[in-house]
């Protein structure tokens, strides 16, 4: 049997003939005519028994390298500082191995991610989306646990919002590839957090040329995956609204833009920090989550 092609899947749909579309024609192709791109999600799918058990596998997997970390790594450092640097440390963890899964999702299914982002759809894909939603309820629970400030509210929005939006792929089994493209930013997050832990145990003078290469390249990645890939991605979605039901169009857009714009305060906080914009930028636009008066719980 000649396997189809994705023209031809793309051709039903838009002439209505999706019902030809049957499951001995799409044998094992990675498509499923179920039609979700034009409903709202069924959100209890996600407590099915094969969502549910991986989510909170990799959960506890997260509680369990945080435990470990708090155990024996930064031990010197006390208070506030000690909590971000073990705190970074898992952040770090969660993003080399996410933008890892990511790129290489890019890389291996690249037609997927870039061509087919709402209906290339395999059960093995979810994994990657439900291990960073394991992550972020981690991560709530130890910011709410250890720090309580106007970060923490900004951070719970960015977890639950993107929990949110993984969780639409999931029980949808649709747009799984677009997800996918969100999470190359983690990519750029990788050199983010490396930066950030330098500054807080005081690498970055002892290592200069070191921090410096990582400055630039934090500031190179963050334009590519974040700006980059969500530029597109709001053009995806302006290029294909009409296909889909005015739920996820509006959360195309919607989310994109408000990631757009927290992630163009976050990129001027950073260049600010790191001095690109002189002392007044320093002055008036640095990140002071990490400043010596923050450190209070002894």
């Amino acid at each position: 049997m000649v396997e189809i092609t994705w023209k031809e899947i793309e051709e039903k749909i838009s002439k209505n003939q999706t019902h030809l579309l049957t499951n001995e024609v799409l044998n094992d192709f990675p498509f499923e005519n179920t039609g979700n791109e034009l409903k709202i999600p069924s959100w209890s799918n996600i407590f099915q028994m094969n969502n549910l058990i991986p989510l909170m596998c990799f959960y506890v997997f997260f509680r369990y390298i945080s435990a470990e970390v708090k155990k024996h790594l930064w031990k010197e450092a006390v208070g506030f500082r000690q909590y971000r640097l073990q705190n970074l440390t898992i952040c770090l963890i969660h993003s080399i191995m996410s933008g890892t899964f990511a790129l290489y999702f890019a890389s291996f299914h690249t037609e997927a991610m870039f061509e087919q982002p709402m209906h290339w759809y395999k059960p093995w894909a979810r994994y990657g989306l439900l291990f960073s939603i394991g992550y972020f309820f981690h991560d709530m629970q130890d910011m709410l646990q250890f720090e309580i400030s106007r970060f923490t509210i900004e951070l719970l929005l960015h977890h639950l919002s993107s929990i949110f939006a993984f969780a639409v792929a999931i029980t949808s089994r649709k747009f799984v590839p677009f997800a996918y493209c969100a999470l190359i930013m983690e990519a750029n997050s990788i050199f983010l957090h490396i930066r950030t832990l330098m500054q807080l145990s005081k690498n970055s003078s002892e290592h200069i040329i070191f921090y410096k290469f990582v400055q630039l390249i934090n500031v190179i990645t963050f334009v590519a995956c974040r700006f980059g890939i969500q530029a597109w991605q709001i053009y995806w979605v302006y290029t294909h609204h009409n296909t889909m039901h005015i739920f996820f169009a509006a959360l195309g857009y919607g989310g994109c833009i408000i990631f757009y714009i927290i992630n163009g305060f976050l990129f001027l906080r950073i260049l600010a920090a790191d001095g690109m914009l002189g002392d007044y930028g320093r002055k008036h636009a640095a990140i002071n989550r990490d400043d010596d008066s923050n450190d209070k719980k002894d």
